[in-house]
């Protein structure tokens, strides 16, 4: 088979599972053959190696059940980068590079007299929020001090991980923090505390699309109304900033209201909510 026809194959089978099945079979097809996709555009009358063809049905099947193809490739591309990921990690999303680039202004804007900024990516999982933003700001200040904390030592093993592979900036310095949001946070003078929190409704969850279903539920799940980290973190989090310092966490879409009366109720002053691309409410945010 070449792979011209193979890619062919991927599509048909994928058309009925995802909105995106050329993309999927690209991805996959170019994972497992080490190959780019202009170099499958180019060379679609090149033969399949045989002993390649039983892995792609595999990766195939597994598409097929529902497994996210950025869990079977192993990785997923995120604002400027190319992230590890597992099923032990949720996996990075457009919508939230909407956090990325207002973390990185309001940092930018907030701490323009200073030469370090003191960031914390709380509920971090790969990490990809905190090294984004961090490697941006390495351009703008002497010193960026990263701390990353999740309640999970698997996350957490796949957050290092990433940290060793795209952190090569010499001014950035990260500590890890494994533990349930705050717990075993010491530090109580950041400038920015960033957070993508589990925000879905439990009830919501079952009815997810399929392959969200096998990312991991301790990640997804914000309790009855979704929003139970949203509140535990605002009410905590003022201890952990220094005076005027800046939280900022992604929300559901439906989620601006509450969000921002949790926000005011707990002190924060500059309340706002900022919208996505799409148009939809993203990102909550107040200073200390």
């Amino acid at each position: 088979m070449n792979l011209n026809s193979l890619y062919k194959s991927f599509c048909t089978s994928f058309k009925d599972i995802t909105d995106s099945p050329a993309s999927d079979a690209k991805i996959l097809i170019c994972h497992c053959l080490g190959i780019t996709q202009t170099q499958l555009a180019l060379y679609g009358d090149e033969e399949v190696p045989s002993e390649k063809l039983a892995e792609l049905e595999k990766l195939r099947t597994a598409r097929l059940e529902g497994q996210p193809v950025a869990y079977l490739t192993g990785e997923r591309g995120f604002y400027e980068c190319i992230f590890k990921v597992s099923p032990d990690t949720l996996i990075p999303r457009a919508d939230t590079e909407t956090l990325v680039e207002e973390a990185i202004a309001d940092i930018t804007e907030l701490c323009e007299e200073q030469q370090e900024v003191k960031i914390l990516d709380l509920c971090c999982g790969t990490g990809c929020i905190g090294i984004s933003v961090a490697k941006v700001l390495s351009d703008c200040f002497d010193k960026v001090s990263l701390t990353l904390a999740d309640v999970s030592d698997k996350a957490m093993a796949i957050c290092k991980e990433n940290v060793k592979d795209l952190i090569e900036e010499d001014n950035i310095e990260v500590n890890f923090v494994i533990g349930s949001l705050f717990e075993n946070i010491k530090a109580a003078d950041f400038d920015a505390i960033l957070s993508n929190p589990p925000y879905i409704a439990s009830s919501v969850i079952p009815t997810l699309e399929k392959q969200v279903q096998f990312e991991p539920v301790l990640a997804l799940d914000g309790g009855k109304d979704g929003l139970d980290f949203v509140r535990r973190i605002a009410e905590k989090a003022k201890e952990h900033l220094r005076t005027g310092g800046i939280l900022e966490m992604e929300i559901g879409y439906d989620q601006a209201e509450e969000s921002t009366l949790i926000l005011e109720k707990n002190g924060y002053s500059f309340v706002e909510v900022i919208q996505d691309l799409a148009g939809n409410d993203r990102v909550i945010k107040g200073r200390a």
